[in-house]
């Protein structure tokens, strides 16, 4: 039986401390869940089975304070703010018929979310068209020697799925069939007959075109590809609903060039997403974000550094309830994967990137959310949209 355990902090976490915080807790165990703050700050909630208790309250108590040590100095730069924060208004709750929950942070969309789905891709699509974006069609895999080179087992180990297969074995492969003929799940020995896994299930669509360009030379000019493909990260108890998933789907537009020539892309991105949300009346912010980084020594630095250096802004828009969920980022990753994958500009030193990237369930959730399930209620540019129309 679960029961609901209350931390009180020294001071009260401001808003970049709670949402790191929340990240992370559900690492801390997989039966801890449900942790919020309260409206102050001052208090963090999780709920957690009573024998156990005793034993995660101190390790979340632990975690709270390591975030808020580490960013205690900062303060998030917002970018934009949209019209419609000034009275944000909540027709639905991010749910609606066609939305169905297959597995943990699995979904099937039809009917009306499956079109607003179509909907947000295309229009995201026609957005790199300001670029002349190259389209590239991706794979799911990705190798795992390709996830090193991003340094996602370092940073991100929680968050990989892993795809494996059987050893290439008659008797391992007939034993694995005979101990499942009458079985509806794996059973406790089918890990050990798996393979070390050369490939994972890719977690951002990016990654794709950084590898496409391992010891190569941009050109001076740079590069934008538009990219859309299925990604992967385990939330653990984070996960719910189309807010939140393990399989989810990203259209990014991906720039390759010099430090100049890519930041001024994604002050241009920032512009284009900043009246499209205000044609949308969509209420959200533009804002300084970080990555959920694993629990560990250097996590508060990566999440300082990020923060503080303005690497990463996302797009956050409303919910219900005073809760928020970012829809889309524009990152700048510096040369790190221009080192990482050995890719240069010609004529210049190693290759900078910037990444546009669009979670298309969540903006279905947000939409729904703030403008409900009737059409009639939502902005014009929907309404005419080729895919609400007879």
């Amino acid at each position: 039986m679960k029961e609901k355990f209350t931390i009180e902090l020294p001071t009260p976490a401001h808003d970049m401390a709670q949402e790191e915080i929340l990240k992370q807790v559900a690492f801390v165990s997989r039966d801890a869940s449900g942790a919020r703050f309260s409206p102050d700050g001052k208090q963090l909630e999780f709920w957690a089975p009573s024998a156990q208790g005793g034993e995660l309250r101190p390790k979340v108590q632990a975690l709270a304070q390591r975030v808020q040590r580490g960013l205690r100095s900062l303060e998030r730069k917002l970018v934009y703010k949209t019209a419609a924060m000034d009275k944000p208004s909540f027709r639905g709750d991010g749910t609606a018929a066609g939305v169905h929950q297959l597995g943990p942070g699995q979904v099937a969309l039809e009917g009306l979310p499956l079109r607003l789905f179509r909907y947000f891709d295309r229009v995201f699509e026609a957005m790199g068209s300001h670029w002349q974006a190259t389209s590239l069609l991706t794979p799911t895999l990705i190798p795992a020697t390709v996830l090193a080179k991003c340094d996602y087992f370092r940073s991100f180990p929680h968050n990989v799925t892993f795809a494996c297969h059987l050893h290439e074995d008659a008797g391992v492969i007939e034993n694995f069939r005979g101990r499942h003929q009458e079985r509806e799940s794996l059973d406790e020995q089918a890990l050990s007959n798996m393979d070390t896994p050369e490939a994972c299930l890719s977690p951002a669509v990016c990654y794709h075109v950084y590898h496409v360009h391992q010891d190569r030379a941009v050109p001076e000019a740079g590069l934008a590809y538009g990219v859309c493909g299925k990604c992967f990260r385990y939330e653990s108890s984070n996960m719910q609903g189309l807010r939140r998933l393990w399989d989810f789907t990203m259209r990014e537009i991906v720039f390759l060039g010099d430090r100049d020539g890519v930041l001024k892309r994604r002050e241009r991105g920032i512009e284009l997403m900043s009246r499209f949300l205000d044609e949308h009346q969509l209420a959200g912010e533009i804002r300084t974000a970080s990555d959920p980084f694993f629990i560990a020594p250097d996590a508060v630095a990566k999440t300082y550094f990020q923060l503080s250096a303005e690497t990463k802004y996302e797009v956050s828009l409303l919910l219900p309830e005073n809760a928020r969920v970012a829809v889309g980022s524009l990152n700048y990753h510096t040369d790190f994967f221009g080192r990482a994958f050995n890719t240069s500009v010609e004529n210049g030193g190693p290759m900078h990137s910037v990444c546009i990237a669009f979670g298309l369930e969540r903006w279905v959730h947000a939409f729904l959310a703030q403008h409900g399930t009737q059409p009639q209620h939502w902005p014009q540019a929907v309404r005419q949209a080729p895919e609400f129309q007879a």
